[in-house]
Protein backbone atom coordinates (compact mmCIF):
# COMPACT_ATOMS: atom_id res chain seq x y z
CA UNK A 1 0.00 0.00 0.00
CA UNK A 2 1.31 3.44 -0.92
CA UNK A 3 2.05 5.94 1.85
CA UNK A 4 -0.12 8.98 2.36
CA UNK A 5 0.31 11.58 -0.39
CA UNK A 6 0.94 14.68 1.68
CA UNK A 7 2.36 17.36 -0.65
CA UNK A 8 1.54 18.93 -3.99
CA UNK A 9 4.58 17.52 -5.77
CA UNK A 10 3.63 13.93 -4.93
CA UNK A 11 -0.03 14.68 -5.73
CA UNK A 12 0.98 15.98 -9.15
CA UNK A 13 2.91 12.80 -9.95
CA UNK A 14 0.01 10.55 -8.95
CA UNK A 15 -2.56 12.60 -10.87
CA UNK A 16 -0.39 12.65 -14.00
CA UNK A 17 -0.14 8.85 -13.85
CA UNK A 18 -3.88 8.58 -13.25
CA UNK A 19 -4.53 10.77 -16.31
CA UNK A 20 -3.08 8.00 -18.49
CA UNK A 21 -5.83 5.57 -17.42
CA UNK A 22 -9.30 5.19 -18.90
CA UNK A 23 -10.94 4.57 -15.50
CA UNK A 24 -9.93 6.05 -12.14
CA UNK A 25 -11.87 5.24 -8.99
CA UNK A 26 -12.38 7.94 -6.38
CA UNK A 27 -13.70 7.85 -2.83
CA UNK A 28 -13.69 10.23 0.11
CA UNK A 29 -13.58 9.78 3.85
CA UNK A 30 -15.07 12.55 5.95
CA UNK A 31 -16.53 13.42 9.33
CA UNK A 32 -19.96 15.04 9.53
CA UNK A 33 -21.36 15.50 12.99
CA UNK A 34 -21.90 19.05 14.17
CA UNK A 35 -20.72 21.09 11.18
CA UNK A 36 -22.67 22.67 8.32
CA UNK A 37 -20.61 20.85 5.69
CA UNK A 38 -18.80 17.52 6.02
CA UNK A 39 -15.14 17.86 6.99
CA UNK A 40 -12.97 16.05 4.47
CA UNK A 41 -10.20 13.89 5.90
CA UNK A 42 -8.96 11.69 3.05
CA UNK A 43 -9.34 11.10 -0.69
CA UNK A 44 -8.63 7.73 -2.28
CA UNK A 45 -7.59 7.19 -5.91
CA UNK A 46 -7.15 3.84 -7.65
CA UNK A 47 -7.06 2.47 -11.18
CA UNK A 48 -6.44 -1.17 -10.26
CA UNK A 49 -5.70 -3.31 -7.22
CA UNK A 50 -1.98 -2.56 -7.43
CA UNK A 51 -2.39 1.21 -7.64
CA UNK A 52 -4.39 2.58 -4.74
CA UNK A 53 -3.31 5.96 -3.38
CA UNK A 54 -4.40 7.93 -0.33
CA UNK A 55 -4.38 11.74 -0.40
CA UNK A 56 -3.91 13.53 2.90
CA UNK A 57 -6.08 16.58 2.28
CA UNK A 58 -5.15 18.03 5.67
CA UNK A 59 -1.52 18.33 4.53
CA UNK A 60 -1.87 19.19 0.82
CA UNK A 61 -1.91 22.96 0.30
CA UNK A 62 -2.67 23.07 -3.43
CA UNK A 63 -5.36 20.70 -4.77
CA UNK A 64 -4.98 21.89 -8.37
CA UNK A 65 -3.54 18.59 -9.71
CA UNK A 66 -6.65 16.73 -8.53
CA UNK A 67 -8.91 19.38 -10.01
CA UNK A 68 -7.20 18.92 -13.38
CA UNK A 69 -7.69 15.15 -13.16
CA UNK A 70 -11.36 15.40 -12.18
CA UNK A 71 -11.99 17.82 -15.05
CA UNK A 72 -10.10 15.63 -17.56
CA UNK A 73 -12.60 14.59 -20.23
CA UNK A 74 -10.53 11.57 -21.31
CA UNK A 75 -10.64 9.87 -17.90
CA UNK A 76 -13.86 8.37 -16.57
CA UNK A 77 -14.12 8.73 -12.80
CA UNK A 78 -15.74 5.83 -10.93
CA UNK A 79 -17.63 6.36 -7.67
CA UNK A 80 -19.96 4.44 -5.44
CA UNK A 81 -22.61 6.82 -4.11
CA UNK A 82 -21.27 9.77 -6.10
CA UNK A 83 -23.89 12.07 -4.60
CA UNK A 84 -21.96 11.96 -1.30
CA UNK A 85 -18.52 12.56 -2.80
CA UNK A 86 -19.08 15.13 -5.54
CA UNK A 87 -20.09 18.16 -3.42
CA UNK A 88 -17.20 17.49 -1.04
CA UNK A 89 -14.68 17.29 -3.89
CA UNK A 90 -16.16 20.42 -5.46
CA UNK A 91 -15.66 22.39 -2.26
CA UNK A 92 -12.10 21.12 -1.78
CA UNK A 93 -10.68 21.61 -5.26
CA UNK A 94 -13.36 23.35 -7.35
CA UNK A 95 -13.69 20.57 -9.93
CA UNK A 96 -16.76 19.93 -12.08
CA UNK A 97 -16.13 16.19 -12.19
CA UNK A 98 -16.77 14.71 -15.64
CA UNK A 99 -17.24 12.22 -17.09
CA UNK A 100 -18.22 9.96 -14.21
CA UNK A 101 -20.03 6.74 -13.42
CA UNK A 102 -21.57 5.50 -10.19
CA UNK A 103 -21.56 1.78 -9.42
CA UNK A 104 -24.63 2.13 -7.20
CA UNK A 105 -26.65 3.62 -10.05
CA UNK A 106 -25.09 1.16 -12.49
CA UNK A 107 -26.43 -1.71 -10.39
CA UNK A 108 -29.93 -0.31 -10.84
CA UNK A 109 -29.59 -0.45 -14.63
CA UNK A 110 -28.71 -4.15 -14.81
CA UNK A 111 -31.29 -6.06 -12.81
CA UNK A 112 -29.99 -5.23 -9.32
CA UNK A 113 -31.25 -2.62 -6.88
CA UNK A 114 -29.80 0.87 -6.68
CA UNK A 115 -29.67 0.64 -2.89
CA UNK A 116 -26.89 -1.93 -2.64
CA UNK A 117 -23.88 -1.08 -0.51
CA UNK A 118 -20.46 -1.31 -2.09
CA UNK A 119 -19.64 -4.41 -0.06
CA UNK A 120 -22.85 -6.16 -1.12
CA UNK A 121 -22.08 -5.35 -4.75
CA UNK A 122 -18.52 -6.62 -4.49
CA UNK A 123 -19.77 -9.84 -2.93
CA UNK A 124 -22.52 -10.25 -5.53
CA UNK A 125 -20.46 -9.45 -8.62
CA UNK A 126 -16.86 -10.28 -7.75
CA UNK A 127 -17.25 -12.75 -4.90
CA UNK A 128 -15.19 -10.52 -2.60
CA UNK A 129 -16.23 -9.31 0.84
CA UNK A 130 -14.20 -6.58 2.50
CA UNK A 131 -13.91 -6.15 6.27
CA UNK A 132 -15.86 -3.12 7.45
CA UNK A 133 -13.95 -2.45 10.64
CA UNK A 134 -13.55 1.32 10.19
CA UNK A 135 -17.05 2.42 9.18
CA UNK A 136 -17.23 4.63 12.26
CA UNK A 137 -13.87 6.28 12.67
CA UNK A 138 -12.26 9.70 12.97
CA UNK A 139 -10.74 10.49 9.57
CA UNK A 140 -9.45 13.82 10.86
CA UNK A 141 -7.07 12.27 13.39
CA UNK A 142 -3.37 12.15 12.59
CA UNK A 143 -1.60 9.87 12.32
CA UNK A 144 -4.13 7.50 10.79
CA UNK A 145 -3.84 3.93 12.02
CA UNK A 146 -2.75 1.06 9.80
CA UNK A 147 -6.30 -0.30 10.01
CA UNK A 148 -7.71 3.00 8.76
CA UNK A 149 -5.24 3.17 5.88
CA UNK A 150 -5.89 -0.43 4.86
CA UNK A 151 -9.66 0.10 5.00
CA UNK A 152 -9.47 3.29 2.92
CA UNK A 153 -7.25 1.74 0.26
CA UNK A 154 -9.31 -1.44 -0.12
CA UNK A 155 -12.57 0.52 -0.34
CA UNK A 156 -11.59 1.97 -3.72
CA UNK A 157 -9.17 -0.52 -5.29
CA UNK A 158 -11.84 -2.82 -6.71
CA UNK A 159 -14.16 -0.14 -8.06
CA UNK A 160 -12.78 -0.10 -11.66
CA UNK A 161 -13.11 -3.89 -11.95
CA UNK A 162 -16.60 -3.78 -10.43
CA UNK A 163 -17.72 -1.07 -12.83
CA UNK A 164 -16.50 -2.97 -15.90
CA UNK A 165 -18.51 -5.99 -14.75
CA UNK A 166 -21.65 -3.91 -14.28
CA UNK A 167 -21.14 -2.00 -17.52
CA UNK A 168 -21.05 -5.27 -19.47
CA UNK A 169 -24.37 -6.31 -17.96
CA UNK A 170 -25.93 -2.92 -18.68
CA UNK A 171 -24.76 -3.09 -22.28
CA UNK A 172 -26.14 -6.62 -22.71
CA UNK A 173 -29.57 -5.35 -21.63
CA UNK A 174 -29.44 -2.41 -24.06
CA UNK A 175 -29.53 0.09 -21.20
CA UNK A 176 -26.07 1.64 -21.60
CA UNK A 177 -27.16 4.81 -23.47
CA UNK A 178 -29.77 5.50 -20.79
CA UNK A 179 -27.28 4.89 -18.00
CA UNK A 180 -24.77 7.29 -19.58
CA UNK A 181 -27.50 9.92 -19.98
CA UNK A 182 -28.33 9.60 -16.29
CA UNK A 183 -24.65 9.92 -15.36
CA UNK A 184 -24.23 13.02 -17.53
CA UNK A 185 -26.75 14.84 -15.32
CA UNK A 186 -24.23 14.67 -12.44
CA UNK A 187 -21.73 16.79 -14.38
CA UNK A 188 -23.78 19.97 -14.70
CA UNK A 189 -23.23 23.06 -12.59
CA UNK A 190 -26.88 22.92 -11.57
CA UNK A 191 -26.26 19.63 -9.78
CA UNK A 192 -24.24 21.51 -7.16
CA UNK A 193 -26.72 24.31 -6.63
CA UNK A 194 -27.53 24.87 -2.96
CA UNK A 195 -30.93 26.00 -1.77
CA UNK A 196 -31.11 29.78 -1.38
CA UNK A 197 -31.79 30.91 2.21
CA UNK A 198 -35.14 32.44 1.20
CA UNK A 199 -36.29 29.03 -0.07
CA UNK A 200 -35.21 27.00 2.96
CA UNK A 201 -38.61 27.30 4.64
CA UNK A 202 -39.95 24.78 2.13
CA UNK A 203 -37.96 21.94 3.69
CA UNK A 204 -38.78 22.69 7.33
CA UNK A 205 -40.53 19.68 8.81
CA UNK A 206 -43.99 20.58 10.10
CA UNK A 207 -44.35 23.78 8.08
CA UNK A 208 -47.52 22.44 6.43
CA UNK A 209 -49.49 23.36 9.55
CA UNK A 210 -48.76 27.07 9.10
CA UNK A 211 -50.37 29.71 6.90
CA UNK A 212 -50.55 33.46 6.39
CA UNK A 213 -48.29 35.65 8.50
CA UNK A 214 -46.99 32.60 10.35
CA UNK A 215 -45.51 31.27 7.12
CA UNK A 216 -43.92 34.66 6.49
CA UNK A 217 -42.24 34.47 9.91
CA UNK A 218 -41.12 30.91 9.22
CA UNK A 219 -39.58 31.97 5.91
CA UNK A 220 -37.59 34.70 7.66
CA UNK A 221 -36.53 32.39 10.49
CA UNK A 222 -35.44 29.61 8.13
CA UNK A 223 -33.37 32.05 6.07
CA UNK A 224 -31.72 33.40 9.23
CA UNK A 225 -30.92 29.88 10.46
CA UNK A 226 -29.39 28.91 7.11
CA UNK A 227 -27.15 31.97 6.98
CA UNK A 228 -26.13 31.60 10.63
CA UNK A 229 -25.34 27.90 10.25
CA UNK A 230 -23.21 28.63 7.19
CA UNK A 231 -21.32 31.48 8.81
CA UNK A 232 -20.59 29.53 12.01
CA UNK A 233 -20.12 26.17 10.24
CA UNK A 234 -22.69 24.57 12.50
CA UNK A 235 -25.30 21.92 11.77
CA UNK A 236 -28.72 23.57 11.40
CA UNK A 237 -30.27 21.85 14.46
CA UNK A 238 -27.48 23.25 16.64
CA UNK A 239 -28.72 26.72 15.79
CA UNK A 240 -32.45 25.94 15.91
CA UNK A 241 -34.38 22.72 15.27
CA UNK A 242 -37.20 22.49 12.75
CA UNK A 243 -39.86 22.04 15.40
CA UNK A 244 -38.53 25.11 17.23
CA UNK A 245 -38.76 27.18 14.05
CA UNK A 246 -42.39 26.16 13.65
CA UNK A 247 -43.23 27.03 17.28
CA UNK A 248 -41.51 30.41 16.96
CA UNK A 249 -43.39 31.10 13.72
CA UNK A 250 -46.65 30.60 15.62
CA UNK A 251 -45.69 32.46 18.81
CA UNK A 252 -44.12 35.56 17.19
CA UNK A 253 -41.78 36.08 20.19
CA UNK A 254 -40.89 39.70 20.86
CA UNK A 255 -38.57 39.39 23.86
CA UNK A 256 -35.85 37.05 25.05
CA UNK A 257 -38.24 35.94 27.77
CA UNK A 258 -40.72 34.86 25.10
CA UNK A 259 -38.10 32.51 23.65
CA UNK A 260 -38.20 30.45 26.85
CA UNK A 261 -41.63 29.21 25.72
CA UNK A 262 -40.00 27.37 22.83
CA UNK A 263 -39.50 23.71 23.88
CA UNK A 264 -35.87 22.79 24.67
CA UNK A 265 -34.50 26.13 23.48
CA UNK A 266 -31.91 26.27 26.23
CA UNK A 267 -30.68 29.48 27.94
CA UNK A 268 -27.26 29.15 26.28
CA UNK A 269 -28.92 29.05 22.86
CA UNK A 270 -31.08 32.05 23.74
CA UNK A 271 -27.99 33.92 24.92
CA UNK A 272 -26.12 33.11 21.72
CA UNK A 273 -28.86 33.32 19.08
CA UNK A 274 -31.80 35.04 20.80
CA UNK A 275 -31.34 38.49 19.28
CA UNK A 276 -31.01 36.93 15.83
CA UNK A 277 -34.22 34.96 16.30
CA UNK A 278 -36.14 38.04 17.42
CA UNK A 279 -34.83 40.12 14.52
CA UNK A 280 -35.83 37.38 12.06
CA UNK A 281 -39.33 37.25 13.56
CA UNK A 282 -39.68 41.00 13.14
CA UNK A 283 -38.57 40.80 9.51
CA UNK A 284 -41.21 38.17 8.92
CA UNK A 285 -43.92 40.23 10.61
CA UNK A 286 -42.95 43.22 8.49
CA UNK A 287 -43.27 41.28 5.24
CA UNK A 288 -46.08 42.72 3.06
CA UNK A 289 -49.02 40.37 2.59
CA UNK A 290 -48.45 39.98 -1.17
CA UNK A 291 -45.03 38.48 -0.35
CA UNK A 292 -46.27 35.92 2.16
CA UNK A 293 -45.44 32.34 1.17
CA UNK A 294 -48.40 30.26 0.06
CA UNK A 295 -48.54 26.49 0.24
CA UNK A 296 -49.99 24.71 -2.80
CA UNK A 297 -53.65 23.90 -2.43
CA UNK A 298 -54.50 20.35 -1.43
CA UNK A 299 -58.02 20.06 -2.77
CA UNK A 300 -57.72 16.38 -3.48
CA UNK A 301 -58.41 13.83 -0.75
CA UNK A 302 -55.32 11.89 0.29
CA UNK A 303 -56.93 8.63 -0.88
CA UNK A 304 -57.33 10.07 -4.38
CA UNK A 305 -53.72 11.31 -4.44
CA UNK A 306 -52.52 7.86 -3.41
CA UNK A 307 -54.72 6.09 -5.95
CA UNK A 308 -53.57 8.28 -8.85
CA UNK A 309 -49.92 8.12 -7.83
CA UNK A 310 -50.18 4.35 -7.63
CA UNK A 311 -51.42 4.21 -11.22
CA UNK A 312 -48.38 6.17 -12.39
CA UNK A 313 -46.02 4.01 -10.35
CA UNK A 314 -47.61 0.84 -11.73
CA UNK A 315 -46.72 1.98 -15.25
CA UNK A 316 -43.20 2.82 -14.12
CA UNK A 317 -42.73 -0.53 -12.42
CA UNK A 318 -44.03 -2.51 -15.41
CA UNK A 319 -41.83 -0.74 -17.97
CA UNK A 320 -38.78 -0.70 -15.66
CA UNK A 321 -39.05 -4.40 -14.89
CA UNK A 322 -39.19 -5.17 -18.60
CA UNK A 323 -35.79 -3.49 -19.00
CA UNK A 324 -34.40 -4.75 -15.66
CA UNK A 325 -34.07 -1.23 -14.30
CA UNK A 326 -34.74 -0.48 -10.65
CA UNK A 327 -38.11 1.39 -10.67
CA UNK A 328 -36.86 3.71 -7.93
CA UNK A 329 -34.34 5.12 -10.41
CA UNK A 330 -37.19 6.02 -12.74
CA UNK A 331 -39.51 7.69 -10.25
CA UNK A 332 -40.24 7.84 -6.55
CA UNK A 333 -43.70 8.41 -5.06
CA UNK A 334 -43.04 12.13 -4.66
CA UNK A 335 -42.40 12.33 -8.42
CA UNK A 336 -45.72 10.66 -9.17
CA UNK A 337 -47.52 12.95 -6.73
CA UNK A 338 -46.00 16.02 -8.40
CA UNK A 339 -47.62 14.97 -11.69
CA UNK A 340 -50.96 14.42 -9.96
CA UNK A 341 -50.82 17.90 -8.40
CA UNK A 342 -49.79 19.52 -11.70
CA UNK A 343 -52.72 17.96 -13.54
CA UNK A 344 -55.16 18.86 -10.78
CA UNK A 345 -53.94 22.47 -10.82
CA UNK A 346 -54.24 22.68 -14.61
CA UNK A 347 -50.48 23.27 -14.97
CA UNK A 348 -49.79 21.41 -18.19
CA UNK A 349 -47.47 20.81 -19.94
CA UNK A 350 -45.21 20.46 -16.92
CA UNK A 351 -41.41 20.24 -16.71
CA UNK A 352 -40.91 16.87 -15.04
CA UNK A 353 -38.14 14.28 -15.33
CA UNK A 354 -40.65 11.47 -16.00
CA UNK A 355 -41.64 13.22 -19.21
CA UNK A 356 -38.11 13.80 -20.46
CA UNK A 357 -35.03 11.96 -21.68
CA UNK A 358 -34.57 8.26 -21.13
CA UNK A 359 -37.49 8.09 -18.71
CA UNK A 360 -39.80 9.36 -21.44
CA UNK A 361 -38.36 6.77 -23.82
CA UNK A 362 -38.96 4.06 -21.25
CA UNK A 363 -42.61 4.87 -20.63
CA UNK A 364 -43.49 6.46 -23.97
CA UNK A 365 -46.64 8.58 -23.90
CA UNK A 366 -48.41 6.28 -21.47
CA UNK A 367 -47.89 8.38 -18.34
CA UNK A 368 -48.68 11.71 -20.00
CA UNK A 369 -51.84 10.27 -21.57
CA UNK A 370 -52.83 8.74 -18.26
CA UNK A 371 -52.36 11.98 -16.36
CA UNK A 372 -53.89 14.39 -18.87
CA UNK A 373 -56.78 12.07 -19.69
CA UNK A 374 -57.77 11.02 -16.20
CA UNK A 375 -56.28 13.28 -13.53
CA UNK A 376 -57.51 16.75 -14.47
CA UNK A 377 -60.81 16.80 -12.65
Amino acid sequence: MSPLIADTRALTAICEEAAKQDLVAIDTEFVWTNTYHPRLGLIQLAWDEQHSHLLDVLAINDPTPLQILLDNATVTKVFHEAASDLPILRRWCGALTAPLVDTRIAAGFCGLTATMSLNRLLTSELGITLPKTETRTDWLQRPLSDAQLQYAASDVALLPKLYRTLEHKIDQLGNLPWFKEEMASYSHNGYYGETKPDECWRRVSGMGSLSGIDLAVLKSLAAWREQTAQELDKARPRVMKDEQLVVAARLHPKTLADLKKIPDYWPKLIEKFGEGVLAAVQRGLAMPQHAWPVLPGMRLPSAVIKQRSNRILQVVQKRANERQIDPQLVAARKDAEALVFAAQAGKWPVHHQLLQGWRRELTGDVIENLVTGNFND
